[in-house]
């Protein structure tokens, strides 16, 4: 089961999953700080809490599938074409961290004396940050593992 792109799913959504931990705590620290860390906070909590459950829920179903493969439910024409379907995914998803930096750039440049603004911006450009580098390292690990090896 250690060797089928499932079980590396699994494996490999393990970070997201730490990094929404702890970006939940971490921003429920931040949050009780007044002006940009309180904002930087609650972006911090309310991103965290979506890839910790996104996360989880990747993981959940990696596990069960990977079970399925092990048992003869599902073969690796369906686990190749889940590879494929969670790496253009993760590609879209790069495209859109694109978009959550850009907007944080923004709110970061048009917040003037806001320290509230300036927070909401600083949180949004973190986790757009770390979202892209996952997404696209990850991205380009299933395609080196699982898809281009088949071409």
């Amino acid at each position: 089961m250690n060797n089928n792109f499932f079980s590396f799913q699994y494996h490999a959504l393990k970070p997201l999953e730490q990094w929404g931990l702890g970006s939940v705590i971490g921003g429920a620290v931040l949050a009780l700080l007044p002006g940009f860390w309180r904002h930087f906070g609650l972006q911090a909590i309310g991103w965290g809490a979506v890839d910790w459950l996104l996360a989880k829920a990747g993981r959940r179903q990696a596990l069960l599938k990977a079970e399925d493969l092990v048992i003869g439910d599902i073969d690796e024409a369906e686990a190749h074409a889940a590879a494929e379907r969670l790496r253009n995914l993760l590609l879209i998803n790069a495209g859109l961290d694109l978009l959550y930096i850009g907007s944080g750039l923004w709110l970061l440049r048009r917040a003037g004396d806001r320290a509230d603004r300036r927070g909401m911006g600083a949180g949004i450009l973190v986790q757009g940050l770390f979202l892209l580098l996952f997404d696209s390292i990850l991205a380009a690990e299933i395609n080196r593992r699982w898809i281009a090896p088949s071409l």
